[in-house]
């Protein structure tokens, strides 16, 4: 497999130093998630060869090596696709002309083609638009094709749905979304957007100041007291679970959660690996199972973690459910009323589910 393999170990005059190693796994989008300035795009520039600093820096791409300490092989020699938050396409060029341009110059000879490519990502009503006249969303899904019809050997995208409204980025997350299924190589993508993560990767690297604090699983961290503590009323669990009933009467899905069920609205029997999320302020706690309520899905499960927010006046409880997290928000009267402890037995009241499917519409 050819997986890409980052370790850097650079110091800037500034003083800011960029200390890491990433293994991004082919066939996986990977994301690269922290605060601005704490290294992101600077990882993404040395992998694309944009930067040569000083350092001690090793990048390869399964046996071939990019950067070590005798070789640095130029940026256009790396076979990368490339999307940031700017589109950059050729205005003087219509979308055909653009995705023409990519295919001509790529990097070595696939089997990809600008037709498929064009209906992996719905563009194919666009080939004769000017590129001005495409909207922002139009062009970074042509942004996306460019850099796919440049066979490269790894995508990077740097923030790419970051210039863009909510609705539109909705919109285009399933396309990428549906790509790392259809493509062999290593997807490293840069955001601070949580909900980006969520839906997209399948391993995080929780980066700051330089430095990774934590990495793993997107299902172990999106879950984490780390990556949710400073994301207020967006700090959400993410849960992975299979379809095993549809009841057409209520019109309810179970899914199975370890050796439980959760219900969710609409026939969802003929989908698989469901990422459910679920925001930490709809999860209520309680010390025994609650019989007369209209809550329909309570989980039963152990105390893991236990997170204090002064500011907030509240507190993130980690929930162990099966091999699974859940994550609920109260307040710190209720941490006390419960007297809550770690390996505590607690029963997870979730007022809300949404399915991540559900964020999106790929029409």
């Amino acid at each position: 497999m050819n997986h890409l393999n980052v370790s850097i170990n650079i110091q800037r005059d500034s003083g800011f130093a960029l200390k890491l190693d990433l293994l991004i796994k082919s066939g996986e989008i990977t994301a690269l998630y922290g605060p601005s300035g704490s290294g992101k795009s600077t990882v993404l520039n040395l992998i694309a060869g944009l930067e040569k600093p000083q350092g001690d820096i090793h990048i390869a791409v399964g046996e071939q090596i990019w950067v070590d300490e005798s070789t640095f092989l130029d940026t256009h020699k790396r076979a990368i696709g490339y999307v940031t938050q700017r589109p950059a396409l050729f205005p003087h060029l219509n979308v055909m002309g653009n995705l023409q341009y990519a295919k001509q110059r790529r990097h070595k000879n696939t089997d990809i083609d600008i037709a498929q490519v064009s209906n992996w990502l719905n563009i194919q009503a666009l080939h004769e638009k000017p590129v001005a006249n495409l909207s922002g969303g139009e062009q970074q899904r042509v942004a996306i094709a460019r850099a796919l019809l440049s066979s490269p050997s790894v995508m990077l995208m740097d923030e790419p749905l970051g210039s863009l409204d909510r609705n539109a980025r909705n919109r285009i997350l399933p396309f990428i979304n549906q790509l790392h299924e259809k493509l062999d190589f290593p997807f490293l993508y840069v955001t601070h957007e949580i909900e980006e993560v969520a839906y997209l990767t399948d391993t995080i690297y929780l980066i700051d100041s330089g430095h990774i604090l934590h990495s793993g699983s997107t299902f172990e961290l999106a879950s984490s007291l780390e990556m949710n503590k400073h994301e207020g009323n967006a700090a959400a669990s993410i849960l992975l679970c299979e379809p095993v009933g549809f009841d057409q009467q209520d019109n309810l899905t179970a899914l199975q959660l370890a050796d439980q069920q959760l219900l969710v609205r609409g026939d969802r029997s003929a989908q698989r690996n469901i990422r459910l999320r679920i925001p930490a302020s709809e999860v209520s706690l309680t010390l025994s199972h609650s019989q007369d309520t209209s809550i329909l899905n309570i989980l039963a499960g152990t105390v893991s973690e236990i997170g204090i927010d002064e500011e907030a006046n509240s507190a993130l409880v980690k929930v162990k459910i099966g091999d699974q997290f859940l994550l609920s928000r109260i307040t710190h009267r209720s941490l006390k009323n419960l007297a809550l402890e770690l390996g505590q037995s607690v029963y997870a009241q979730i007022k809300t589910v949404g399915l991540l499917s559900d964020h999106v519409d790929a029409k």
